[in-house]
């Protein structure tokens, strides 16, 4: 090889024929006992996964089913649907309280030999997958020193998930029961209490329904009013014919005395009639009894919603179903997950081919080179004292 020029691609080549017994000695030596070191110091790790469909139920259980039959229902209650997100199925198997249960019921303290539970939690956490699939599956994969284990391991997780969504479930079906009881208590005493209100009021003015009494009132002042207005006209006539003082006149005025008197009376409400109401006080009582009335109305609205959703609560704090469906339980894997022999010997052979490969390269470039600076290099490498060039 020519010292003024740099190598090119056949030089390195050349290098590489050079050493190819000692390389592929190398590679063999490195490979087997790479391999023989993954096999004998890392123990095998195996795998088993379970598969579960996340429960569609709404986080107050059948109540929100039953909302959705108030089909007419003209109120938006937020917070009832609970998410289909699968984050809490997540956030429930990494929680403390689960690995704490799942170390506690494998050992898991003494197999991972560290010295405080915090470690040993999060060598736990890093042992255990779980994640979604494209199909809005759920897959739980547990890893563990063997195949029966990790399959136990994997089921125990499900089980404590399930249990875990139920006690919540209950416990929040319990709280609903609680604030619905307390509400259709209240909704009771105030229904006692407009209805109460409604009948004192009734009973105070001869109000029995408003709106009716309100147009006969008004039919029957419209009536009076004509057949007075009739009657004066009638005794003008009367008076004009036969004078003011005649009989036929006579009688024709206390006719039309008494139509006045008693319109007087009917609109001021001394008649003795409760059929009719006072025109003074029509629309100020009319008011207040449709005020009353309505609050009645609403209280009776109100009792017939929460009775069924009071009685559901109490369903559902009884109930204990499971809530995950389970596709495929975890099974005993035939074959470890880890570690990849194979590969990782590749990883390893290769970074240290690669090493060597540049260090011959780097030794042939530096005994066949001619420059000074190289040469002193090459002559202190491993020297302690340091000679000038």
């Amino acid at each position: 090889m020519e010292q003024n020029k740099g190598l090119e691609f056949i030089d390195y080549f050349i290098i590489l024929m050079k050493w190819k017994k000692f390389l592929i000695s190398l590679a063999i030596v490195v490979a087997v006992l790479s391999y023989l070191g993954i096999y004998f110091l890392i123990p095998p790790r195996y795998d088993a996964t379970a598969v579960i469909v996340p429960s569609e139920q709404d986080q107050m259980g059948g109540i929100t089913s039953l909302l959705k039959s108030f089909s007419n229902l003209p109120v938006n209650i937020p917070g009832l649907k609970k998410s289909t997100s699968t984050d809490i199925y997540k956030t429930i198997i990494y929680s403390r309280t689960s690995m704490e249960k799942l170390i506690e019921k494998f050992g898991l303290y003494k197999e991972y030999g560290y010295h405080t539970m915090d470690e040993t939690i999060n060598e736990a956490r890093s042992n255990v997958f779980a994640e979604e699939t494209k199909e809005n599956a759920y897959e739980i994969t547990v890893r563990a020193s063997s195949p029966k284990k990790a399959e136990e391991m994997s089921n125990f997780l499900v089980d404590q998930l399930n249990s875990t969504i139920i006690e919540m479930d209950v416990r929040k079906s319990k709280e609903n029961k609680e604030f619905l009881a307390n509400r259709y208590s209240e909704i009771k005493d105030n229904l006692k209490n407009s209805e109460d209100s409604l009948t004192r009021f009734q009973q105070a003015t001869g109000i029995l329904m408003a709106e009716d009494q309100t147009k006969a009132s008004i039919e029957a002042y419209t009536k009076l009013e004509a057949d007075l207005a009739a009657k004066q006209t009638e005794l003008a006539i009367v008076q004009k014919l036969y004078g003011q003082e005649s009989p036929q006149a006579y009688n024709t005025k206390i006719s039309v005395t008494e139509y006045e008197n008693k319109l007087n009376k009917i609109k001021a409400g001394t008649d003795g009639n409760n059929l009719f109401l006072a025109i003074k006080n029509l629309p100020s009582k009319g008011m207040n009894y449709l005020r009353r009335y309505r609050d009645v109305k609403i209280n009776q609205a109100m009792l017939e919603f929460i009775i069924p959703l009071y009685e559901q609560a109490r369903f559902e704090e009884q109930k204990n179903i499971p809530f995950l469906q389970i596709i495929d339980h975890a099974k005993a894997p035939e074959k470890k997950a880890y570690p990849k022999r194979f590969t990782i010997t590749i990883v390893i052979t290769a970074i240290i081919m690669f090493i060597m490969i540049f260090v011959v390269i780097l030794r042939e470039v530096a005994g066949n080179s001619d420059d000074p600076k190289v040469k002193f290099v090459r002559n202190n490498l491993f020297s302690f004292r340091t000679k000038k060039i």
